[in-house]
């Protein structure tokens, strides 16, 4: 019996330090984005939310900009349309942070990122992965989810 609590103890140890690991990383990788990437979302998100395609496509990363054909984008920009002018964002919540090697870019670092963004027709999350790209950031992807889009 006392073998079996020492195993459950251990075992028990083992997760609280696992899972502090995880929170410390985690806390160290978001502190790290914060001075870079928050900026550049606050910055970014207005000028997204005018729902121009040309704007759009200045902000976006190499690869998914060559993928992009112009009238998808203009498209979905006249959806998001829908939701109205930007009134305001809240505070972007790190998500994560990645690091891939690819054989045509090299390594690539992507940090993820959620918004709530209140609109004049409603309130949107908004989820931005950036790219790193020479110390600054593009846009690698842009999902926004809102009940105000749904005809």
């Amino acid at each position: 019996m006392k073998k079996l609590l020492k195993v459950l103890g251990i075992i028990f140890l083992s997760i609280i330090v696992l899972f502090g690991t995880i929170g410390i990383y985690t806390y160290m990788k978001s502190s790290e984005y914060s001075e870079t990437a928050v900026p550049y979302i606050k910055e970014k998100i207005p000028e997204l939310s005018t729902w121009n395609a040309a704007v759009t496509k200045k902000y976006l990363a190499p690869e998914i900009l060559a993928k992009t054909e112009d009238e998808d984008l203009e498209k979905l920009m006249r959806w998001f349309s829908k939701l109205g002018h930007l009134k305001n964002i809240e505070e972007p919540q790190f998500v994560n942070v990645s690091s891939n090697v690819t054989v045509s870019n090299g390594q690539q670092t992507i940090a993820t990122y959620t918004i709530l963004a209140h609109y004049e027709n409603g309130d949107a999350t908004i989820t931005m992965r950036l790219l790193e790209i020479d110390g600054g950031f593009k846009i690698y992807q842009f999902h926004l989810n809102s009940n105000a889009l749904i005809d």
